[in-house]
């Protein structure tokens, strides 16, 4: 852009030579040299900033999938409903998963009555009590093993029997069927499940006896073994790992039967709910989202260039109805958005949910281009014309013409790439009569 004050200038300055053709040389004398000032070229930083519009929301959002699944019995928090870490959200109906930790209980007593059992027998060699026990415990595992299978095969036809039941409900939906057909399918289908989930209680209660069984029925034969072929240490140090995993299913037991009872494991805010008191609670969904509130997230979007200047971590400033946050970027998009072309930026926000609430706008200003350790000089004192941009340099007295390359800029300073070095004397002040080779007298 050519400044306009610049041309006025020399337009001024023809004048003012066609007008002195008539002056004394004393006086050509006194109008030849420029009184300028001038400031030697030297190294420094400029960064310039840009403002964005971005989008605000929760840093931290967390799904609540239960890990069991059941009949709901309690709910506690609804939507919008503020929660602490550790809050029960809902109960699930935990009958048999209460079932599964006393069979494990009686399991561990079990192991732990027989493991005292081998150890007096082995001592007092008791060989025909330990065969006795192998039997006996061989026989249970026989009946459990029987029992198991049995009810394996029966949930097994069940199941077929749910989702034949099921399919056939929602091809009578598909054609159409009328109401009452619609209604005598879907409770013939609800008896199905209900059958379903209490033969699936039963079936893991009879699986846990014949896990039991067979532990049993493994550690006396064992038992039987160590005493007739080792010694009594190495017969505790059996008998003790038959221990130890009864206790790790007692253990497992426990922790299954917490999972009925669920709980957030951030402080926030309830978005969403989808489970109800006597509905299901199923894996297949979130029952919960709980957005936390303790650190905001921004989202806003800009073009290549800029994001190029981006990096995670760089600090950023956000604006809302005057209030100011500080904020880091923390992720940079490096795929672009097909619909407008730009390439999206998140940072946190150092500000919690009432601060800036979930779904608003704010003003964004982050540095973007930056020279560092470069050439800085006055913006006006550069000029620009059709063959480039260029300054006067004061050099032996006079004012040369030099063409520079220059780089980023604001309204006060602008990056010179190249044309003039450090030390070089920029002319910074602007004259009707400065033009190349006119004498100068540098004021300062």
């Amino acid at each position: 852009m050519i400044k306009s004050k610049r041309i006025l200038g020399l337009a001024l300055s023809a004048g003012l030579l066609l007008a002195g053709c008539g002056s004394t040389a004393q006086e050509q004398e006194t109008l030849s040299a420029v009184l300028v000032d001038a400031q030697a070229a030297g190294r420094g930083t400029l960064v310039l900033s840009n403002q964005f519009m971005g989008t605000v929301s929760p840093e931290e959002s967390v799904y609540i999938i239960p890990m069991a699944q059941g009949t709901v019995t309690e709910t506690f928090f609804d939507v919008g409903d503020e929660v602490q870490a550790g809050d029960v959200l809902f109960k699930i109906d935990d009958s048999g998963a209460k079932l599964q930790l006393q069979q494990a209980k009686l399991t561990y007593t079990n192991a732990q009555q027989q493991a005292d059992s081998a150890l007096t027998t082995q001592q007092q060699s008791a060989n025909l009590q330990l065969d006795a026990n192998i039997k006996t415990a061989e026989a249970q595992y026989m009946a459990a093993q029987v029992a198991w299978k049995n009810t394996k095969d029966s949930l097994d036809d069940l199941e077929k029997q749910v989702d034949k039941a099921r399919k056939a409900y929602n091809q009578a939906k598909k054609a159409g069927a009328d109401e009452a057909t619609l209604a005598e399918l879907k409770k013939g289908l609800k008896t199905l499940e209900s059958s379903y989930s209490q033969l699936e209680i039963q079936y893991n209660q009879v699986e846990a006896q014949y896990e039991a069984a067979t532990v049993g029925f493994e550690s006396a034969k064992e038992a039987r073994d160590l005493t007739q072929g080792a010694a009594l240490n190495d017969t505790k140090e059996q008998l003790n790992t038959s221990l130890q995993l009864a206790k790790v299913a007692v253990d497992s037991a426990e922790l299954a039967l917490s999972y009925y009872s669920v709980t957030t494991p951030i402080s926030g805010k309830v978005i969403s709910k989808n489970v109800t008191v006597n509905g299901m609670a199923t894996a297949s969904s979130p029952a919960y989202i709980i957005a936390g509130e303790n650190t905001m997230l921004v989202t806003f979007q800009v073009s290549e260039s800029i994001m190029n200047t981006l990096e995670k971590g760089q600090k950023i400033a956000v604006e809302r109805n005057g209030a100011e946050f500080d904020g880091v970027i923390t992720e940079v998009g490096n795929a672009v958005n097909a619909q407008t072309g730009l390439f999206q930026i998140k940072a946190a926000i150092h500000a919690d949910g009432q601060q800036l609430p979930s779904g608003v706008s704010v003003k964004i200003t982050s540095d973007t281009y930056t020279a560092d350790n470069e050439i800085i000089i006055p913006y006006d004192a550069v000029y620009y014309e059709t063959d480039g941009s260029y300054v006067y340099v004061a050099k032996d007295g006079m004012a040369v013409k030099t063409y520079v390359t220059t780089g980023i800029f604001d309204e006060n300073s602008i990056e010179i790439v190249d044309g003039i070095s450090d030390g070089d004397l920029v002319i910074t002040t602007w004259s009707p009569r400065l033009i190349d080779g006119v004498e100068v007298d540098v004021r300062s």
